[in-house]
């Protein structure tokens, strides 16, 4: 089965669009379309995918059917205590517990009702739908 980005590039070709022109009909920025057709986005949001599939006369629905599906698994709290551990040490490198790729990561700065500084760990996964967000 070919992947998003193949099914999208030959609609777009089929149309006889460029990736310029397609992101002018859509009103969708340029890089975003250049990563979706790089292979880097496996999935779309509902607004992106209306959009694409009203430009390139497709449904929706066929469209998504090219998108990459992720099952859902549990992460154990001992992995999430983990990471969440190495992001307030401030270790970068982090690898997604689901797919291996980086992980985007913050600390966010936060008071509690008695105005003491609460350091939240945040992270989410450049690829997949793992995130961390509590």
């Amino acid at each position: 089965m070919e992947s998003l980005a193949e099914f999208i590039i030959k609609k777009r070709e089929k149309a006889g669009l460029s990736i310029t022109g397609l992101a002018n009909k859509t009103n969708i920025k340029l890089e975003i379309l250049e990563d979706i057709e790089a292979g880097k986005e496996l999935f779309l949001s509902v607004t992106l995918r209306q959009q694409i599939a009203r430009v390139l006369k497709i449904s929706p629905k066929e469209l998504k059917e090219y998108e990459r599906s992720y099952e859902f698994q549990e992460i154990s709290d001992d992995v999430i205590d983990n990471i969440k551990s190495q992001i307030l040490n401030h270790k970068t490198d982090l690898r997604c517990p689901i797919c291996g790729e980086p992980l985007v990561t913050r600390i966010a700065k936060m008071y509690d009702l008695d105005d003491n500084l609460v350091l939240q760990p945040k992270a989410h996964c450049v690829k997949c739908v793992f995130q961390i967000k509590e």
